[in-house]
């Protein structure tokens, strides 16, 4: 029996295994030699688990000994792992499992590419269709909406993104984009003038002259504005002409009338809103002519609009012209204390010393600006304990002796109140997201009513200043332009008791009821008129009505009756009347009572149908030229001095294209000038199409 020693000696086992080994013996019979069968047992069990798991698939599979399967750890797929079935068949599943295959992070796929008979090519991956005209359309859009110079198409990195991004596509040259923008302004405007052309209301016109800094060249801007079939209310910009010199009234008559014929609105424009200069009253009264009377609103009576903001400047301006001595310290101070970085530092944290939160800087003004000079004013007011304390530290400011005194600040603040009358009107003026005409006759009443009260003031400098405004005022608005006078009828909120309030308050009630009277005799010249437009439309086929009288028998009673009522227009003036009647006998809406006019003239104007086309017409009508001037913030940048040499018809391509793509991003979809614009791209692949020119330049 062997000793326990001995069967523990470790150094002899190995050496026996490593001889057998040597020899080619295995270690069962090394075991079945020795007569011991426990523990050779073992050691084959072990040695068998590791030969098993020695494979790397077992690192991403899960091992279910009970059922004989093996689970993928990234697809959850059980696959066979018997005894027999080896791993081949694993390490196979590894190489197609699609989550294990799958991308991590920013990887790049290959792209299967198949070229249709047309010579576009298809994206096998995500089924999309690369065409290079497409991508050609949008690069220069692109570049007329963010400004960006034609000369990015020939920059070397940009022309590397945008082969990493599609090596498909190739780079053109800057000639060749300028020819597209060119191209595509040149189709987009034939949709347009198409559009215009069809339009069954009227447009209002906004026009305005800007002369580019950097070309030395005039430009004139023209703006339509419109109420479309949707009721949705439009402003597009239809020209950024270029206007030789001299700018006088012919010249400037002349680029209207060829604006308005090439856009066939000749007939359709109900107004014409320019600033108040006198080559505008010129070029209107010539226009005038040029025009075919009969098809503009009453005969032309009222095409001429002035831009009521530039009145309200001329009357500001006379005002300011007395204030100028009062308000000499505060501005004196402000310039003061934001001439230098250092001052204006030493401004600021003594506002923090103080506590006082420093939210607008200091704003010295333009004296040719009274806007400027409010905004000055208004923040200056904010910090007048800053200004007295700094006057007692700061010994140059002291020596300039330029702090306000408290009369000084006492007539600023009186100044700021009054002048935030006309600023605030002025902001209310300049919308072009909502009806103005309304707003027009309650907002310059307003003014009139303050000027008065101002005039009772005990400083006699405001009361000189009111008495200017006010000279300036009846110069211009005593007598109400007749279709803002209408629009404020047409406000369901008014009517004509805006008027006669307004009127007698001001001047009297002999001459409200002389104004209220001509107001309503307007009206029904107004709804006659859009009466016979109506009728003329019914009565413009006479051989209907012979047609239908012969079948009917030739009683010689009855032709003669039909011939009668035919000659007869007063039942359309009976109409007119009959409906302006009912409309001003119907309740005011409370003031009270949030209106979208528009929206109530669309729904509850349907009662009212020679009135609801009136007010179609005349609600578009805007009181400022805003629209037309905002055009020149941009044109600023697209004529820079960077841009200087840029041609008058490459100026307007860009600046009608950035104007009509913005138009479209906000424009309804149910508009059909909405539906126009985006069938732009269909159109236009045609016309390039013809023009392989226009493809293949480089």
């Amino acid at each position: 029996m062997a000793s326990p020693e001995h069967n523990s000696s470790q150094p002899a086992v190995s050496s026996s295994a490593v001889a057998g080994g040597a020899h080619g013996d295995s270690p069962s019979a090394e075991a079945q030699g020795t007569g011991t069968e426990t523990e050779p047992s073992a050691a084959t069990t072990v040695r068998g688990t590791k030969r098993r798991l020695t494979s790397a698939v077992w690192d991403e599979f899960t091992k279910d000994d009970a059922k004989q399967q093996a689970q993928c750890m990234y697809c959850k797929k059980s696959l066979s792992a018997g005894s027999k079935a080896g791993t081949t068949h694993l390490s196979n599943h590894l190489k197609t499992c699609p989550p294990k295959c799958a991308p991590v992070g920013l990887k790049q796929q290959k792209l299967k590419l198949t070229e249709n008979v047309d010579g576009s090519v298809n994206f096998g991956n995500n089924d999309g269709v690369f065409e290079a005209a497409l991508a050609r359309k949008e690069l220069a859009l692109m570049i007329c909406v963010h400004e960006y110079p034609l000369s990015i198409v020939e920059h070397a990195l940009f022309r590397k993104f945008c082969q990493t991004l599609q090596p498909l596509f190739k780079m053109v040259c800057r000639n060749t984009i300028r020819k597209d923008i060119l191209d595509m302004h040149a189709a987009q405007k034939e949709l347009m003038v198409r559009y215009f052309a069809n339009l069954k209301y009227r447009v209002a016109i906004t026009s305005d002259m800007w002369t580019a800094g950097h070309q030395k060249k005039g430009y004139m801007v023209v703006t339509a504005h419109y109420i479309d079939e949707s009721w949705n209310l439009k402003s597009f910009l239809l020209r950024f002409a270029y206007v030789p010199c001299p700018h006088n009234g012919e010249v400037i008559c002349q680029a209207l009338y060829e604006c308005l014929v090439d856009w066939h609105l000749e007939g359709k424009v109900s107004t014409i809103t320019l600033d108040n200069c006198t080559s505008n009253d010129k070029a209107v009264d010539e226009l005038t002519d040029k025009l075919n009377l009969p098809s503009l609103m009453l005969n032309g009576k009222y095409l001429h609009m002035r831009c009521c903001a530039h009145v309200l400047n001329l009357i500001v301006k006379d005002g300011m012209n007395v204030m100028e001595k009062g308000i000499g310290r505060v501005r004196d101070s402000v310039a003061y204390w934001s001439a230098t970085p250092k001052r204006h530092e030493k401004f600021e944290k003594m506002a923090k010393t103080l506590n006082i939160k420093y939210s607008r800087r200091l704003n010295l003004d333009c004296k040719t600006r009274w806007n400027s000079t409010y905004i000055m004013l208004d923040i200056a007011l904010q910090y007048i304990p800053i200004f007295e304390k700094l006057s007692k530290r700061e010994k140059m400011f002291a020596k300039e002796n330029c702090c306000p005194t408290d009369e000084d600040w006492k007539f600023a603040r009186e100044l700021c109140d009054r002048l935030k009358v006309f600023f605030d009107i002025t902001v209310l003026f300049s919308g072009t997201k909502y009806v103005t005409a309304n707003l027009f006759f309650p907002k310059i009443c307003a003014i009139r009513l303050s000027i008065r009260k101002w005039s009772t003031s005990d400083d006699p400098l405001i009361q000189k200043m009111s008495e200017e405004m006010k000279t300036k005022f009846e110069k211009y608005w005593k007598y109400v332009h007749g279709l803002m006078a209408v629009a404020t009828v047409l406000d369901p909120r008014y009517k004509l008791h805006m008027l006669q309030a307004m009127f007698i308050s001001l001047y009297g009630y002999e001459y409200a009821n002389r104004e209220v009277e001509r107001i309503r005799t307007l009206m029904v010249d107004l709804l006659e008129e859009y009466g016979a437009v109506e009728d003329g439309g019914w009565a413009s086929k006479p051989g209907s009505t012979a047609a239908s009288t012969e079948t009917a028998g030739t009683d010689e009673a009855m032709q003669i009756f039909s011939a009668y009522m035919l000659s007869q227009p007063v039942v359309s003036a009976s109409r007119a009347r009959t409906e302006l009647d009912l409309y001003l006998e119907e309740a005011n809406i409370p003031l009270t009572t949030e209106v979208d006019i528009i929206g109530w003239w669309k729904f509850g104007g349907i009662k009212y149908p020679t009135l609801q086309r009136m007010a179609h017409d005349i609600l578009a009508i805007p009181v400022t030229t805003v629209a037309s001037e905002s055009a020149f913030s941009t044109s600023g940048r697209v004529l820079s001095a960077h841009r200087g040499s840029l041609a008058p018809n490459m100026a307007e391509a860009l600046m009608c294209m950035q104007a009509w793509s913005r138009a479209d991003m906000l424009g309804d979809c149910n508009s059909t000038l909405y539906a126009e614009f985006q069938s732009v791209l269909a159109d236009e692949e045609e016309e390039m199409d013809k023009d392989v020119t226009i493809l293949t330049e480089e």
